[in-house]
């Protein structure tokens, strides 16, 4: 568990939050959609299930490091870390937050909590955030935490029916000052 502060809480994804995060996904589906392909394919709770399930390990290394974000004691999304790189200290965070909670500086503020974990607790170096080309919420987050623009990873994700580009960003340990 990492408190963030007064009003978010980062919890390590459990079984026991698959009905609330499937019902999460669910009432978001149209809105999360455009960005992650996996939403039309969580259509149930065992999927929600399978999900956490796999992600049991908790590990950035070999799988994903999941936290759920609760805002106000309410589940309001996922964070993770993953793609991680032992040898060379790196790894990359993923987000995604349900509408109802957009504006509040939430994700900002999770980030900043999961980022000085990995730098301070699992010593990592170097962190990467990637987003799609034309999410400019999800691009606010790294802009905001002084992220460095690194450039564009082209057609770095298939969405759907296509390949969209990545505009990627990093951040390394010894330029982080958002502690």
């Amino acid at each position: 568990m990492i408190v963030v502060d007064s009003e978010i809480t980062l919890m390590d994804l459990e079984m026991s939050s698959s009905d609330a995060l499937y019902r999460l996904i669910d009432s978001n589906r149209d809105y999360l959609g455009e960005w992650l392909s996996w939403v039309e394919n969580t259509r149930s709770v065992m999927d929600t299930i399978n999900y956490i399930f796999a992600m049991s390990e908790h590990d950035m290394y070999s799988s994903r490091y999941v936290m759920e974000i609760w805002y106000n004691n309410v589940l309001a999304g996922l964070i993770d870390v993953h793609n991680g790189d032992k040898i060379n200290k790196k790894a990359e965070i993923g987000y995604w937050l349900a509408e109802q909670f957009q504006g509040k500086g939430i994700m900002t503020r999770s980030c900043r909590a999961i980022i000085n974990y990995a730098f301070y607790d699992a010593s990592l170096n170097r962190i990467t955030i990637k987003c799609a080309d034309g999410n400019i919420k999800s691009q606010a987050v790294p802009k905001r935490l002084n992220f460095t623009f690194e450039g564009i990873e082209n057609e770095g994700q298939f969405l759907y029916d296509r390949y969209v580009n990545l505009y990627v960003f990093s951040m390394i340990k010894k330029n982080w000052s958002n502690k």
